[in-house]
């Protein structure tokens, strides 16, 4: 039997989805600073996404990013998780996965780092109905690290790379949407 959407208010109370569809997303979103309306449902990019239901003007705070502290030797393939220092991960709880957790990549991003920590704050209006998306390469930093991108905007690089294999303009142009760590 189909699991339903899970479907939140800022507030972190779950109230009933608008449709129902299959779904394995299951934890409530703990984020009392939440300042929008979000629910996650398959993506037009790579399997769920998170959405907005109402609009959220530039500026707003959006999502705290949270999860389980990991060395990065405990991070293992397949793991979603952030980056967040040096050697130090911020990981999806596999027990209870967030919102958070299923934010996707584009390379022209609605959602950054503003302030430096792990919470996104939305870097342009976000229309309502509109998928969240960060740029990875502003977070992971291991020299190396790549991955085919699938985005589709037409700004798309075709690869995701770590920040610092990015050339020195194109880290200038993320610099106001990157963690603290790499500022």
């Amino acid at each position: 039997m189909p699991r339903m959407y899970l479907d939140f208010h800022a507030n972190g109370k779950r109230r009933a989805p608008a449709r129902a569809t299959a779904h394995p997303l299951e934890a409530p979103l703990v984020t009392a600073e939440a300042t929008a309306d979000l629910f996650s449902e398959q993506s037009g990019i790579h399997g769920l996404g998170v959405f907005t239901r109402s609009a959220i003007p530039a500026g707003a705070f959006v999502i705290q990013c949270q999860g389980i502290l990991r060395h990065k030797d405990e991070v293992v393939e397949g793991m979603r998780a952030l980056q967040i220092g040096p050697e130090t991960y911020l990981a999806e709880d596999p027990e209870h996965p967030r919102l958070d957790d299923f934010i996707n990549h584009s390379c022209a991003p609605n959602v950054g780092f503003v302030d430096g920590s792990p919470k996104l704050f939305a870097i342009r209006a976000i229309a309502a109905g509109e998928e969240l998306f960060w740029d990875y390469r502003t977070s992971i930093n291991e020299a190396g690290w790549a991955v085919d991108c699938t985005c589709g905007a037409s700004n798309c690089s075709g690869k995701i790379q770590s920040y610092c294999d990015l050339p020195e303009e194109e880290r200038i142009r993320l610099r106001g949407i990157v963690l603290e760590y790499l500022r």
